[in-house]
């Protein structure tokens, strides 16, 4: 015994399903972008060198540095984290303040890409007088004289 199977088809209609099928052959499905951010930099500064975070143009105007404003317009850097080095144990709470509200404030405000990482070790009890300029370090992601939390906890044990 023999099977016919008889399909019927309409031509007209063959030659776009035919053509669609062969058309998704050859288009590319989702794709991964990979020119997104690949890597973290850092932007290291002290008391005394400050030149890769900022500069003041001749009229005493603050700016992001050549440097930091490079790092931001780069499309493969995804954070530039700015760190702080040596000794800020000479900082009472009015520098503490100024150097919020002149420096770190402006680079923080110019980029979402910069991040605090690092400890200040300020002078000890000031940082605890202004607690709103306290909170906006740490709120960045820096932390403020982490040695003496660290050093209190191992006397307590």
């Amino acid at each position: 015994m023999k099977f016919k199977n008889v399909v019927s088809f309409n031509i007209k209609r063959v030659v776009p399903i035919l053509g669609l099928a062969g058309a998704t052959m050859f288009m590319g499905g989702c794709e991964k972008d990979d020119n997104g951010p690949t890597r973290d930099v850092e932007i290291r500064f002290t008391q005394k060198e400050t030149d890769d975070l900022f500069y003041d143009d001749e009229n005493d105007v603050r700016h992001p540095s050549i440097l930091a404003q490079e790092y931001v317009k780069d499309p493969t850097i995804r954070t530039i984290y700015l760190v702080p080095e040596g000794t800020w144990a000479n900082m009472d709470r009015n520098g503490i303040k100024g150097m919020r509200t002149a420096t770190l404030d402006l680079i923080m405000n110019y980029s979402p890409k910069f991040r605090g990482k690092g400890d200040f070790n300020f002078m000890v009890g000031e940082a605890s007088k202004i607690p709103e300029d306290s909170l906006w370090y740490v709120s960045k992601g820096w932390t403020i004289n982490k040695r003496l939390l660290e050093q209190a906890q191992q006397n307590q044990r």
